[in-house]
């Protein structure tokens, strides 16, 4: 015996061996002729959302779909050891009339490996792979961004104790980065290098501004990432905002220098001068101990890349180093006391000469009062009171010689004490 089919909410009866029957309904629905062992089609779905991509690119996708979808890609990366990742859900957009949409996303530097992107348009998906290619960090423009630690955090190659009581110089530091980092930058690398600093976006590279007592360093992991980590504080003492800033600057030109002959550990072994630095500057930054400079109790450390630190960061073609504003000012009170030495020079020789004159006659006064010691005669004390005027006279100039000089020595002090206040 054959089994017809039963719809939902239909009562279908049949007779043996027809073809065809007819059933009324005996709840919700309609009548229904259905051939003799038939089923029931099932109900056809929806159609997806065409998706094809053409181009796939680490940071870039292009792909065609149905005109007017709205579309949304993840980004799939492995983890590096340091540094950021694009975030999962990294972009979204309209395709265009012609169903085409082109979706790029901030791409962070990452060490070269594989990657693929996962796409959503309306009801379909697709999947593309990519490879992160093995390009180094660009000195020309990178971004960076600064992670605040704070107690408690698990940091990745720090092993030194998080102190709280380095919190607020942490703050101080972390203020003057986002404060200065960025214009510092490009005066250290003459305009050569723009670096973008970001807030939470993922960034080329992390600057982690740590409170704790240990060596600012540049890391590179074993898997090509790297990262930053700059301590309050050394093994001796907290240092300046300032300082931690020049630290800083030293630390993101271990990027890219230093390597080859002339390099020991990431720095260059010999310092050499550059003709166009001066001061605390002279040596650029990437020497092997950086050479600081005290000023009084305030150190200063160099904050400008030299010429052969700027070269293996890969520019070849370098212009001066702009003008700066605190050497110029030095130069400007080397120069005067320049001038103020020559004057101290002239005014002492006066006052050498009036001396002489003055001991000349104080002998030639000694003389005569030996020779006659119970009375001079007219005629020579004569000669003995005009050289007792001549000696008074001559001891005025010397007492207005020598309040001349030292005023021009107290001047001089205050040009030399200027000149240390400056912190170049």
């Amino acid at each position: 015996m054959t089994r017809a089919a039963t719809l939902p909410g239909v009562l279908l009866g049949c007779g043996v061996l027809l073809a065809t029957c007819s059933g009324t309904a005996s709840g919700p629905g309609t009548g229904a002729v259905v051939a003799a062992g038939a089923t029931a089609r099932p109900a056809t779905p929806a159609p997806t959302t065409p998706i094809s991509v053409s181009e796939s690119a680490y940071g870039h996708l292009v792909l065609r779909t149905t005109a007017g979808a709205r579309c949304t890609v993840e980004v799939h990366v492995g983890p590096p050891q340091y540094g950021d990742v694009p975030p999962a859900a990294a972009a979204a957009g309209i395709a265009n009339p012609s169903g085409v949409l082109t979706i790029t996303y901030p791409a962070p530097h990452l060490p070269a490996g594989p990657g693929w992107h996962e796409v959503t348009c309306g009801t379909g998906s697709s999947s593309a792979d990519f490879t992160i290619p093995s390009d180094g960090i660009s000195a020309t423009r990178f971004t960076a961004r600064i992670r605040v630690a704070n107690i408690g955090d698990q940091l990745p190659g720090v092993t030194a104790r998080l102190d709280a009581s380095l919190a607020p110089a942490r703050d101080l530091d972390v203020a003057a980065l986002k404060r200065t980092l960025v214009s510092e930058w490009g005066l250290a690398t003459r305009g050569l290098s723009t670096l973008d600093l970001l807030g939470d976006a993922p960034a080329d590279i992390v600057i982690t501004v740590v409170p704790a007592r240990d060596t600012s360093v540049h890391v590179t992991a074993s898997d090509g990432s790297q990262g930053i980590f700059l301590y309050v504080s050394d093994l001796q003492r907290t240092l300046t905002s300032d300082n931690l800033v020049a630290v800083a600057l030293h630390e993101l030109g271990h990027i890219w220098c230093c390597r080859g002959p002339d390099s020991s550990s990431g720095h260059w072994a010999t310092p050499v001068a550059d003709p166009l630095l001066q001061g605390v500057d002279r040596y650029g930054l990437m020497n092997h101990p950086v050479d600081c400079v005290l000023f009084g109790t305030i150190e200063s450390c160099p904050n400008r890349f030299s010429d052969r630190d700027l070269r293996s960061m890969g520019f070849t073609q370098i212009p001066p180093p702009p003008r700066n504003a605190c050497i110029d000012s030095k130069n400007a009170l080397l120069a005067q006391l320049a001038t103020l030495k020559d004057r101290l020079a002239g005014a002492k020789a006066g006052l050498d000469a009036t001396d002489a004159s003055l001991k000349t006659l104080s002998a030639q006064l000694v003389a005569l009062e030996t020779q006659y010691p119970g009375g001079m005669p007219p005629a020579v004390y004569q000669t003995y009171t005009a050289l007792i005027d001549r000696y008074n006279g001559t001891l005025v100039v010397e007492r207005t010689q020598v309040a001349a000089y030292n005023g021009l020595v107290t001047q001089s002090n205050g040009l030399v004490d200027q000149a240390k206040q400056l912190l170049c």
